[in-house]
């Protein structure tokens, strides 16, 4: 088999499961977050085999097929933050200064949080400060999840990959 058609099952297969776990995102009651952790997992792995473009195409070619299947809240968290995340922090990850990277992270937590109170009136009655600092917490988590994600993949599985 060619290297480029196996490089493209391969994509398409990631891409697959981001599909899926973007789909169970959108159709199960709870473990919303979870699942959109998992979903972005697809583009690390791809970032990882394949490079930085072929992630940029997992994110796009999943949100889209989440937009075509089941659009709703959960393929809108995905293309909002959870999709291209696990990109912007392989980048922010390169600096030397853990407080710069922090920062950034924060920031860009910051600003999707504020698009989200604002276009999509989240929230309600519930105080947005203590709304913004409980996300904060979770993207916290989040991102630590994601890194043990990655290197779970390296140490275990990438080796079988290849």
């Amino acid at each position: 088999m060619k290297a480029s058609t196996k490089r493209l099952a391969r994509l398409a297969l990631i891409t697959a499961l981001g599909v899926v776990f973007l789909v169970l995102a959108s159709v199960l009651p709870t473990g919303r977050l979870a699942l959109l952790a998992v979903a972005s997992f697809a583009v690390c792995v791809a970032r990882m085999l394949y490079g930085f473009g072929w992630g940029i195409g997992v994110f796009a070619v999943t949100a889209g097929l989440g937009f075509l299947l089941y659009p709703g809240a959960a393929v809108i968290s995905y293309a909002a933050f959870f999709g291209y995340y696990p990109l912007v922090k392989s980048l922010l990850e390169r600096f030397h200064s853990r407080v710069a990277e922090w920062a950034l992270k924060l920031g860009l937590y910051t600003i999707v949080f504020a698009l989200y109170w604002t276009l999509l009136s989240v929230g309600g009655t519930f105080p947005w400060y203590a709304l913004y600092l409980l996300g904060a917490v979770a993207f916290a988590v989040y991102d630590w999840c994601l890194s043990m994600m990655v290197r779970i993949y390296i140490e275990k599985i990438a080796r079988y990959v290849k």
